[in-house]
C-alpha cells in the first residue's frame, strides 16, 4: 500500500504591531556629520556629534560638539545596518554614486576643546 505524502502546511506569521509614541514635550532632533563608535559584548554605542571649524580661518581646524548617543543591542545594530545598506542603495540609483567629501585644507581633527 502506497504512503501518502503529506505536503507541509505553510505558516503565515502576522507581523507585530507597534504603536509609536511621542512625548507631550517632543521627542529630540539630532543632526550629526561626525561619529564614533565604541562596543561591549552586548551591545554598540554610537556618539554623535556635529563637526565645527575652530574659527572662520580655515588652516584652523575642527572640533567635534557632541550631539548626542544612543546604545543598542546588537541585533538592532544589525538591522539598522540592513536598513542603511537598503536606503543608501535606493538613494543612489535615483541620485548617483555617493562619494566621500574632503574638506579643504586637509586638516587633521583636533577633538580637545
Amino acid at each position: 500500500m502506497e504512503q501518502e505524502q503529506k505536503i507541509p502546511q505553510r505558516v503565515t506569521i502576522e507581523p507585530v504591531k507597534f504603536e509609536w509614541v511621542i512625548p507631550k514635550e517632543g521627542a529630540p532632533e539630532l543632526y550629526g556629520n561626525f561619529y564614533h563608535v565604541s562596543w561591549t559584548l552586548f551591545d554598540v554605542r554610537f556618539q554623535i556629534g556635529q563637526l565645527i571649524p575652530k574659527s572662520p580661518d580655515p588652516g584652523s581646524g575642527f572640533f567635534v560638539d557632541q550631539r548626542g548617543s544612543f546604545t543598542m543591542a546588537w541585533p538592532e545594530a544589525k538591522a539598522l545596518r540592513d536598513s542603511l545598506v537598503d536606503v543608501v542603495a535606493r538613494y543612489e540609483k535615483a541620485n548617483g554614486e555617493l562619494k566621500p567629501i574632503n574638506l579643504p585644507g586637509n586638516t587633521p581633527i583636533d577633538s580637545t576643546p
